[in-house]
């Protein structure tokens, strides 16, 4: 059986295969990971303009038996409701590139920054408790995030 010698549109069919087999880069391979924690900061975000706007009056104030519906009119909620918005449009982005336990796993990490910021923001109290189940969140995440292949 002899060997006939490659002609240069043959190897530059089989250099096509090689550039198609070649791993994802680091970019593409960590850009949903980002995203999902980008979508954790997002939420945060959010729940902390919430909160905000759940302590202040709102802008327009409500006869008493629809008044429950009146925080809605707070500038504060109006910006963690489009906070939210964001946050689900990160997380719709990320969700068709990663596994759904692993965003999942990875958006866990709202019941770090959640806390973090009320203690700075909102000047909230965390109980030495929730700072130790706030480790153990972390250190799950991060073994999350790092056996992603």
């Amino acid at each position: 059986m002899t060997k006939t010698p490659k002609t240069s549109s043959h190897l530059a069919q089989d250099a096509l295969v090689v550039v198609a087999h070649r791993p994802l880069s680091l970019v593409r391979q960590w850009l949903p990971i980002v995203l999902v924690l980008l979508n954790a900061l997002l939420s945060t975000v959010a729940e902390v303009l919430l909160k905000i706007g759940a302590m202040h009056l709102p802008a327009i104030v409500l006869p008493p038996f629809i008044s429950f519906v009146s925080p809605i009119f707070s500038w504060w909620v109006v910006l963690g409701i489009f906070a939210y918005i964001g946050s689900l449009s990160l997380w719709l982005l990320a969700l068709p590139h990663l596994p759904l336990h692993l965003a999942f796993g990875l958006s866990s990490t709202v019941h770090l920054l959640v806390p973090i910021a009320c203690w700075l923001v909102l000047h909230e109290i965390i109980p030495l408790g929730r700072v130790l189940g706030m480790i153990l969140i972390l250190a799950g995440t991060l073994t999350l995030g790092l056996s992603h292949k």
